[in-house]
Parts: C-alpha cells; structure tokens; sequence
C-alpha cells in the first residue's frame, strides 16, 4: 500500500518494442520527479495492452530485460507483468523467473488483457493475439487455474479482467455475464486466494460528460472486502484531438477516476511511449517528453490531485 494512502499511479509500456529507445525516454521522464516518495508511488504496466498477448519469451533477451530491470532498480518506480495467455504456463512463469533473476520485482501479476472482447469471444485469428474463442466460464474454470499451478510460487497478488460498462446495450449485456461469472468465482470457489480486480477505462470523444465513472464503485461492491482495483489503463482516444488538449482531458480524467479509487488502488496511463510522434496518447515519443507528457508530468507533481 502507498505510504500516503493514497492510489499507485503509473504508465503502460510496449514492453519489448523499442527497449534502448523506450527506457531512455523513460529515464529521462521520470528524472523530472526527483523526489523518491514520489517515484515510490509510480508504476509500469511493462508489458501492457495488446502486445502482452502476442510477445513470448523468445522475444526478450537478457539485454532487454536487464534494461527495465536496471530502470526499475535508477528510478525506484515499481512493475506489474501481464500474463500471455497465449503462451504455455510454464513458459510465463520462466519468463517472469527470468526478470527476477535480473533484479526486476513486481507488484502484482495480471491474468491476461481485455478477454472480454468480441475479437475474443469470437475466437477471431484475423487478430494476432486471438488463438481461441474464451468466454468468462473457461477463464476461471480452465485458463487461471492453468496458470495457477506455475504462477504461485511467485507469491503475488494476481488480477483479474473486469469488463468496463458499455454503452450499447449488446456489449452491456456481454460485459455483464463477463463480470457476473468472474465476480462469483472471485466471492466463491476462489475466495481464499489474493484475488483483485482489473479494469480498463477510456473515453472515446471530447468531453467527459456523461462518463460512467460510478461503475468503479459498482465493481468494488462485487468484490470481497479488502481487495483492490487496478485501472491499468486509461485514457482519451480521439485521434482528431490536438496533443495538448488531450494531456488537458487526460488528467480531468484521471482526476474524476482518482475520487473512486483508494488507498493500495491503481491508477495507470494508457502510453508511456509510442514511435510515431504524431500519435497524440503518448507521453514521450522519439522527440521526448510530449505535450501530453508534459500535463501528466504536472499532476504527478501536484500530488495527483
């Protein structure tokens, strides 16, 4: 739990895309927040979003690991690693040996990114992170006591895909029985175990008006006491905006989300690092710390108020 009581905050990186690239920027980002309470609070999703289901242990070479290892190790900041489940148990858990034998700690484990979705759901291969249909029953019967068997031996915290609220009333009702089914797995057959939940919030427009952000306490509620939730992504994705109006919108965002969140909660921006400097949800691209970095950077600095 953060010292102050108040929520982690963070970034999502691109793991394995750009490491030399990818870490300097970020080294050079997080050297504008010298103060180690403040890096204490900080964390990366290192693997995060879509890439974590298409990159393997093949993909990772000592090199590249040690790089965000030896980050972590500068800067103080702390990581969180999502599980490829695409990719054999064994083989996740010696990948995640591996980043700990080169110095690197984690937060907590995550099972897997946005299952819940029609590609998933589908079983959709035109997708390269899509290699069978999944539905909420074969996730917590099958998948997560699969990987349970390799993974517990870490110790960690793990965290489970929750489905963000819909607005059409067919994916509402698919985010629905996603949750419902994890939600009873969570309160029932697994309830002993460290179980936590993960969720995914974005805002896909100009405005915030009208953002459900009520559905972070109606999650809560579905949870055992104690447990936490972990937005490990968040963001506004409208490439017509200009990057400074997005930073602005960004952290109104954040903000709102912030008043549902509490003390051991996570709170974790949707790029730290994209090599198109045109695309306008990153922090730093091959120019530096952006626009949008920038603002990210200044309510960091306000004590994510």
């Amino acid at each position: 739990m953060s010292t102050d009581g108040r929520p982690y905050f963070g970034f999502n990186a691109k793991g394995s895309k750009d490491v030399d690239e990818q870490t300097a920027l970020a080294n050079n980002l997080l050297d504008q927040l010298s103060a180690p309470a403040i890096k204490n609070r900080l964390v990366i999703r290192v693997n995060g979003g879509t890439i974590s289901q298409n990159t393997y242990g093949k993909d990772w070479t000592e090199g590249m690991i040690g790089k965000w290892a030896a980050l972590q190790k500068k800067q103080g900041v702390r990581l969180v690693f999502v599980i490829n489940g695409n990719d054999a148990p064994a083989n996740q858990a010696a990948l995640l040996q591996r980043w700990m034998d080169a110095g690197a700690t984690f937060d907590f484990i995550e099972m897997m990114n946005e299952y819940y979705l029609p590609k998933f759901a589908k079983g959709d291969r035109s997708h390269e992170e899509v290699t069978r249909a999944i539905t909420p029953e074969l996730y917590v019967n099958e998948i997560l006591p699969a990987y349970w068997k390799e993974l517990d031996r870490f110790n960690l915290p793990y965290y489970l895909i929750f489905a963000p609220a819909k607005e059409q009333s067919g994916a509402a009702d698919r985010s629905e029985q996603w949750n419902s089914v994890v939600a009873k797995a969570v309160n029932g057959a697994y309830r002993s175990r460290d179980l936590n939940a993960t969720i995914h919030l974005y805002v896909r427009g100009s405005s915030l008006e009208g953002y459900d952000y009520g559905q972070i306490d109606r999650l809560r509620a579905m949870l055992p006491p104690g447990r936490h939730i972990a937005v490990t992504e968040a963001g506004i994705i409208n490439p017509q905006l200009p990057i400074q109006q997005v930073g602005q919108l960004t952290v109104a965002h954040f903000r709102n989300i912030m008043q549902h969140l509490q003390a051991g909660d996570y709170l974790l921006d949707q790029v730290l690092y994209n090599p198109n400097a045109k695309n306008n949800t990153a922090n730093t691209n091959p120019n530096g710390i952006t626009p949008k970095g920038t603002a990210v950077l200044n309510y960091i600095r306000g004590g994510l108020q």
